[in-house]
């Protein structure tokens, strides 16, 4: 979805636009690196002396840390230690990718948390990345308190795949900004997309492996997100009554990648759940008023 135009529309933005992110930018954060299960994972900790639980971010198919929207990790890690960390094969990490799956995924994310001796934490995933996120808190529920999914689903032939417009669109070679932010924001909402690519942009730092999508990893995220967890027996479905994290399930109405009905169809099954319909919002619902979605997930993990 992303490897073709952000890469270098984030550079070039990177290059033309003045450094107005913070000190604790994530990009002004340098990156460190840890072996996790035969990979190595480049990855980010801000606020790093917090009190507060920490919470990880996972990110969703062709995205890097780098592309988080500043202003919501900002916000995020106001009060807890933020971790951030590219997915195998991507950004700066590495290992090797053929016949990647979700589990696979999850399992670096396992190690990830070990590694780093971050106890119990919370989980954020969006997209694919609420995939990996759903079989880590299945899998090692000791790892997982509390659980956000947001502009996810729960794979399977259950699950509300998007149309093959959309598709078609989102695996076009040749796809630009004009065709890739109308599938990521509503009509009405195209400034926020802008606003979202230039945010990126700013960061302080960055660098090409901060955008760095190598074409064999994107082919086997491609497979992972599709036939490796919609097919039979695939996905979490089935076994969504087990979760016991609770959890915040967020999505927005205008959602073309991954349909709304998702959301509900996860809240039915997943046992200690809250819905958040975010209305006029697209499957980037973060990252429309980005503050302000990282404040609504701060008062979820802060409840007691």
């Amino acid at each position: 979805m992303l490897r073709t135009v952000l890469p270098s529309l984030i550079a070039a933005l990177a290059l033309a636009a003045p450094s107005a992110a913070g000190a604790q930018a994530p990009t002004s954060v340098p990156v460190q690196t840890v072996a996790v299960n035969g990979a190595t994972l480049g990855y980010r900790v801000l606020n790093p002396d917090a009190k507060g639980r920490p919470l990880v971010l996972i990110c969703g198919y062709g995205f890097t840390m780098s592309e988080w929207d500043p202003s919501f990790v900002e916000r995020l890690a106001q009060g807890r230690t933020v971790v951030l960390f590219d997915n195998r094969g991507i950004g700066t990490s590495s290992g090797p990718v053929k016949g990647l799956t979700i589990q696979t995924m999850a399992d670096d994310t396992a190690g990830l948390i070990r590694a780093l001796k971050l106890g119990r934490p919370d989980v954020l995933g969006w997209s694919m990345g609420g995939y990996v996120a759903q079989e880590l808190a299945l899998d090692s529920p000791r790892l997982v308190r509390r659980l956000i999914l947001a502009s996810t689903d729960p794979g399977s032939p259950r699950a509300k795949e998007p149309s093959s417009n959309v598709v078609a669109t989102l695996t076009n070679p040749d796809l630009t900004p004009s065709d890739l932010l109308p599938v990521l924001f509503p009509s009405d909402q195209q400034a926020a997309g802008q606003a979202w690519l230039a945010a990126v942009g700013a960061q302080p730092n960055l660098t090409a492996a901060d955008f760095n999508t190598p074409g064999d990893t994107m082919n086997e995220q491609e497979l992972a997100n599709a036939q490796r967890w919609y097919g039979r027996g695939q996905g979490t479905y089935a076994r969504l009554p087990k979760l016991r994290a609770r959890t915040l399930i967020g999505y927005g109405t205008q959602d073309v990648i991954v349909p709304p009905g998702n959301a509900k169809l996860l809240a039915r099954r997943i046992p200690h759940r809250t819905l958040m319909r975010v209305p006029d919002a697209g499957h980037a619902f973060l990252f429309q008023q980005p503050a302000a979605k990282a404040a609504a997930f701060d008062r979820f993990l802060d409840r007691r």
